[in-house]
Parts: C-alpha cells; structure tokens; sequence
C-alpha cells in the first residue's frame, strides 16, 4: 500500500513539472501549427508565383466544385505539402534516434534535467530559425535543415520520455498512483497543445506566420525558467555508473525484451514485447493519421480554415484529455491498467473508421466523439512498463520507447503523407482505414497481454526450465 505522505509529497513535487511541461507543449505546437500550415501556403505560391492568390490564412482551402480549376490544383498542391512534410519527418527523426536513446539511458547517470535543458535549446532555435525564414522569405526547403537541428536535441521526445521518467523516480513501484501520475502529466502536455491548436489559428489569421512562430519562439523561454525551479528527481543514490561503452549501452536497453528479471516477479519478456509491440501499433497509426489530418480537414467536404482548424482540435483534445483523466481514475477501481489499454484502442478502431468514411462535418465530429477515449492506451502502456521496470533502470527503458516514438514518428509521419499523397485523389479517407489495421492488431496484443498478467496472478504461470 502507497502511505498518504508519499503519495501527497509525489503530488507536490509533481506540480512545477505538470507547468513546466504544459508551457513546453503550448510553446512546441504553436511552432508546429505554424510552419505546418506555412508549408500549404509557400508551396501555393510556388505553384501558381503569377497567378491569382487565395489568400488561405482567411478562408478554407477548398473548393466544393471538383471539376474546376482551383480544386485541381489544390490536389496538386497538397500532394507537394505531403512530400515536403515526409522530407521534414525524416530529417527530424533520423537524427532523432540516437539523441533521444542515448539521452534517455544518460539521464540514469546525469539525472533528467540537463536533458530537458538540451531538447528546450533545440525546439528554440528550431522555431527561431523559422520565424526568420518566414520573415526574409527564405526557400520552404530551409525548414528541413531547422527541424534536423531539433532532432539533434531529442526535441519533443525527450521531453515526453523525462516527464514520465520524472513521475516513476517519484512514485512506488506498482502503485497505482504512478498510472494516474502519468495521466495527469499527459494531460498538461496534451492541455498545451490543445490551447495551442486553438490560438494559432487565431494568430495566422491576425498577425501573420511570421508573429505566431515568433511567439513561439519567445513561449519557449518559460519552461527553461521554470526548469529552473524544478527540483532533480533522480537521487544520487539511484544512479548508475557511466560507462563510454556502446556494446553495454546497446544490451541494456535490449535487455527487457530478451531476459527474464529474476527478481521482480511481475516482470517478463513475454509482457514487455507485447506492450512495446502494441505500443508501436498505436503511436504508428496515431502519428501516421496526425501528419495528415490537418490536410484532410481543410479539404472538401470539411473546408476547414485555420480558425476553425484550432477551434475543432482544440474541443476534441479538451474533451478527450479530461474523458481520460477523470474516465482513468474511475475506470481504475474496477479494471487492469491493460484493460483500461483495450477499451481505448477498440474506441480508437471505430473512430478511425467514421473517420475515413465521414462525408460531412456532423460525421466528422461524431467520429471524433467516438475516439474521445483511445488515447488512454499510451498512458497506460508506459505506465505497465514503468511498473515492472526496477528505479536504476527508468530511464533506460524510457530510452526504448523514446527511440520507439522517435521511428514511429518518422515512419508514421512519412507513411501518412506518402499515402495520403497518392490516395487523395482516389478515396481521401484511406489513410485512415490502413492504419485502423494497425489498431486491431494493437487491440489483440493487448488482449494477449492481459491474458498474461491473470495467468500470473492465478499462479498458473509456467516456470523457465519446467516440463510440461
């Protein structure tokens, strides 16, 4: 049993981290929105540099009549936008692997704050190279050098991974107060972005690209002030030797999902594949269907304009992230944390379905009702890891799943707009019925997985070296 004492002293010191990281999310995914949209416009131009301009900052980037002009060459134009933001993934995730891997297991040794320190002077030099692209009209193409160098820095990723490493160094092992823990401080992350997501549009519309990403560049500032105040998490005590070996770096952080742990009882190879396996369904089709959502909603039938863009994602990530909070908490009396997993994958397979299949925005929103609850797999996954995961090995794991989100977000990026590219003139919903596959296989997984754990529980688990 957790004592009062630990868990309301794990809640306090959690406080200054949920700001941190709120400001850091709010400040990234202005930067995002930004350059995101940037990207259709500038390559609008480049399309069509003396011809009539549509000034889409102001207006929806669609035209219902399909046989005209304008709506075919928007098609073109969106299939460039796809290409440029498959180049951009995967300058930012290349590089990204090793960074966020090897920051991670180093924040065993070195504690977790000079790493959130290093990924924060990433994202800031990122948004502010941008802000001066835009500015001085640099070529589009210059933004995939920018977002190289936050890849170096372990950008997001890094941010994600030290948040949830943050929470275990603070919690007892196996107490359910770390899967809630986990929850709350996915909550202020996904809070920042959904705040973002609604602001942008209204920044675009009003001041220009070059002032929201400027904004953002100077947001980015508050969580290295607040790092500041934000005390180590990690004890001395805790951490491990640092050794300069890359063949010990490398077993450690394969090491889960090869060899059984002889001392904690509840860990097992068997049950970190299939988390870390249906994690990557998960993050794979999530990450994948984001890259083009944004491209997707602007289009016919939706004709979403940056304004409405902001006000439907931020509804639907408001509405999602409190369903999952709260639904978490409740959901917890009764059911696993793997149960809790399920419930929100099968959601997210429906979802995606309405989703691809929506021919206007009433459908639209409906599907997006149905999903509200998918997200709550992430948390709940990482924090099943985190439980059978000893303290001297937090980051290290972390470092996996990093390096996981890390190919996930490349792969899943570069999928998306390389499918969307090509079936958007076919069926535009497509993209969203491949990677629902995706979460079918991640929903049997976490079926297997739950089997798992009661077969343990119920004692009927068969010891290595045993006959049948």
């Amino acid at each position: 049993m957790e004592s009062t004492s630990t868990t309301l002293g794990s809640r306090r010191k959690i406080i200054p981290i949920c700001g941190m990281f709120f400001t850091f999310s709010f400040a990234y995914s202005i930067g995002s929105y930004s350059y995101g949209e940037y990207g259709h416009e500038a390559f609008w131009k480049k399309f069509r540099p003396d011809g009539p301009f549509k000034n889409h900052t102001h207006h929806s980037l669609c035209d219902a009549n399909t046989s005209s002009r304008e709506y075919q060459e928007e098609q073109i134009v969106q299939s460039l936008v796809s290409k440029w933001s498959t180049y951009m993934s995967l300058a930012q995730g290349l590089p990204l692997l090793v960074s966020s891997g090897l920051f991670c297991t180093l924040s065993d040794s070195f504690g977790r704050k000079p790493f959130v320190l290093v990924s924060l002077v990433g994202v800031f030099l990122k948004t502010f190279l941008m802000c001066l692209a835009v500015e001085y009209n640099w070529n589009v193409y210059l933004f995939i050098l920018f977002i190289f160098v936050d890849g170096c820095c372990g950008t997001w990723v890094v941010q994600v991974a030290m948040s949830m490493a943050m929470v275990s160094d603070l919690t007892i092992e196996g107490g359910k107060s770390r899967s809630f823990l986990i929850t709350v401080v996915g909550f202020f992350l996904s809070l920042g972005y959904a705040l973002a997501s609604f602001t942008t549009g209204f920044i675009i519309r009003n001041l220009g690209f070059n002032w929201s990403l400027g904004i953002a560049t100077m947001l980015i500032i508050a969580p290295m002030i607040l790092l500041y105040f934000v005390e180590e998490t990690l004890q001395v005590n805790k951490r491990v030797q640092f050794e300069c070996n890359i063949s010990t770096y490398l077993r450690n952080l394969v090491q889960f999902y090869i060899e059984d742990d002889p001392i904690i009882q509840r860990s097992s190879k068997v049950k970190y594949i299939l988390c870390l396996t249906a994690f990557i369904c998960i993050l794979f089709s999530r990450l994948g269907c984001f890259s083009v959502e944004i491209y997707y909603i602007m289009n016919t039938p939706f004709c979403f304009d940056p304004v409405l863009i902001g006000i439907f994602q931020t509804s639907k990530s408001i509405v999602s992230e409190f369903l999952i909070l709260f639904g978490i908490k409740i959901m917890q009396y009764k059911l696993s944390d793997s149960a809790i997993a399920l419930v929100g994958t099968i959601t997210s397979v429906v979802s995606f379905v309405m989703i691809g299949s929506a021919s206007s925005t009433g459908l639209l929103i409906a599907a997006s009702v149905v999903g509200v609850f998918g997200m709550s797999a992430i948390p709940m996954i990482r924090s099943i890891l985190s439980k059978m995961t000893p303290a001297h090995k937090q980051g290290t794991m972390y470092a996996g799943i990093a390096m996981v989100e890390t190919i996930c977000g490349s792969v899943g990026s570069a999928a998306g707009s390389a499918i969307y590219s090509v079936t958007v003139e076919i069926y535009r919903g497509m993209v969203f019925y491949i990677f629902s596959v995706f979460l079918v296989v991640a929903c049997f997984l976490l079926l297997l997985l739950k089997l798992k754990s009661k077969q343990e529980r119920n004692g009927y688990e068969i010891l290595p070296g045993s006959t049948n």
